[in-house]
């Protein structure tokens, strides 16, 4: 049977709350560290060789306390802007260019040279960024890991890969932040097969809603076209998306594409209160008297629209006043919020307490808060499948979704679902379910009845015999 080779680049550099590129990467990998004896991991160093990884770096990365790197929980009764950008001094020197090139570089050169420092800065960035996750692995590689001991392969640590023709390489993190080039440069090497992901097309459909920049992220896909023996996709939705991409741009031979369902978030064991953190348990203590809450668990950052229910609760103030439910928002800061962010802060229902976000947040907790919710919220403008929703179905909440195709995939159907840009529409729809707890309870009874969850292992088996089956 062939070998199993996973890059483990984006779960080795995340030192945060995983979000849900990564949680698909850190999953799999757990998964094959499990399952599939003889499986050889490995990240990508400074000058793009990917290089294998001892079995402790392994499970020190996999082990929950790796992206535990920041506070547990940050609250915004005492709100906190998001969290200054660390610029390294090469950074702050393209900076400096950047500001004066054009005044004392001719016009014809100046494109040239901001696109070459734009290089320099991603290269010394990418070789900290190494380092950085070297010198952790190093230190943690003895901590106690909560895993299984299964046979890693016996690959050197720190040595080069060499995978056969008859192996293959899965690279499913944050490829476009690390270089597909480097697995294309592996294939060309070693005639490897190579399976690469697709989540979404966002950046390229939509790149008014997304961080990364479109052309970038073109030449991403184009790339993994000249590499992948198989692209997976994620929804049905994405798979289509990403087809029609390569039409416009007339890729002349197509990856084949296929889609592997994503997997519902695993539902948290109920933990004890008095076992949560002192700061967790008084995010507790606060939204229990302050009465009943609605719930959205999505980074802060404009696509996911966070505009709208802000436009939805001051509304709700307004009418109601006190009686105004609170509305909780899980998840770290993104791009393209600064404005939202200033507005939200200068408004009268946040000035009330009606808002309250909530930041780096453990499972123990976010278990704590679906439970405790009356139902999620998710009017994201576009996604690729929409974990978060799963994950509500999977604790028996009924979701409020927008009406984006891949969430109508990845609910089943079972939840509500309303354009994401209709306010009379948002407005109205959640009104009456925090006003009527029967309508609740029959939505929810109907999840409990009719919601089929996926787990990991179902995702993982699936994408492992779609991978061997590559041709």
């Amino acid at each position: 049977m062939s070998r199993i080779y996973i890059d483990l680049t984006t779960s080795v550099r995340w030192r945060r709350p995983p979000v849900g590129i990564v949680r698909v990467e850190r999953e799999f990998a757990r998964h094959c560290l499990e399952h599939e004896a003889g499986t050889v991991f490995c990240n990508i160093d400074a000058t793009g060789i990917y290089r294998a990884m001892s079995t402790e770096s392994v499970r020190a990365v996999l082990d929950d306390a790796w992206c535990r790197g920041e506070p547990t929980v940050a609250v915004s009764a005492e709100p906190v802007p998001p969290p200054p950008l660390s610029r390294t001094r090469m950074q702050r020197a393209f900076d400096w260019a950047a500001a004066w090139g054009p005044k004392v570089v001719p016009a014809a050169a100046y494109p040239l040279l901001r696109d070459l420092g734009r290089v320099l800065v991603d290269h010394h960035g990418a070789w900290l960024r190494h380092r950085e996750s070297k010198r952790a692995m190093r230190a943690q590689a003895t901590a106690a890991v909560v895993l299984p001991e299964p046979a890693v392969a016996a690959v050197p640590d720190d040595a080069p890969i060499e995978p056969t023709r008859d192996d293959v390489f899965v690279s499913i993190g944050l490829q476009w932040h690390h270089g597909a080039i480097h697995a294309w440069n592996l294939k060309q090497r070693t005639g490897v097969r190579v399976v690469e992901a697709c989540y979404d097309t966002i950046p390229i459909d939509y790149p008014e809603y997304a961080g990364s920049a479109k052309q970038p992220f073109a030449e991403h896909f184009v790339c993994i076209a000249h590499t992948a023996d198989l692209v997976f996709a994620i929804s049905n939705t994405s798979s289509v998306d990403l087809a029609r991409f390569y039409e416009r741009v007339s890729v002349l031979e197509q990856p084949p594409i296929r889609t592997v369902y994503l997997a519902t978030p695993d539902v948290h064991a109920d933990a004890a209160v008095d076992a949560l953190a002192d700061d967790e348990r008084n995010v507790l203590t606060r939204l229990a008297r302050d009465g009943e809450y609605v719930l959205y668990v999505s980074s802060f950052e404009v696509r996911k629209n966070h505009r709208l229910l802000l436009q939805v609760w001051k509304d709700l103030y307004r009418e109601r006043g006190e009686a105004c439910p609170l509305l909780v928002v899980v998840g770290m800061f993104g791009w393209g919020v600064n404005d939202l962010w200033a507005e939200m802060q200068a408004s009268e229902v946040w000035a009330a307490g009606k808002i309250v976000l909530l930041h780096h947040v453990s499972d123990a907790l976010l278990a704590h808060l679906y439970r405790g919710c009356a139902f999620t919220v998710f009017p994201s403008v576009y996604e690729g499948w929409g974990l978060a929703a799963t994950e509500s179905l999977a604790y028996g909440k009924l979701a409020i979704v927008s009406d984006a195709p891949a969430l109508q995939e990845a609910t089943q159907g079972l939840c509500p679902a309303l354009h994401p840009f209709d306010f009379p529409g948002w407005r109205e729809m959640i009104a009456r379910y925090v006003d009527d707890g029967s309508l609740r309870a029959e939505a929810e009874a109907r999840i409990r009845a009719t919601y089929v969850p996926r787990h990991w292992r179902d995702f993982s088996i699936e994408l492992l015999a779609a991978a061997r089956g590559a041709p």
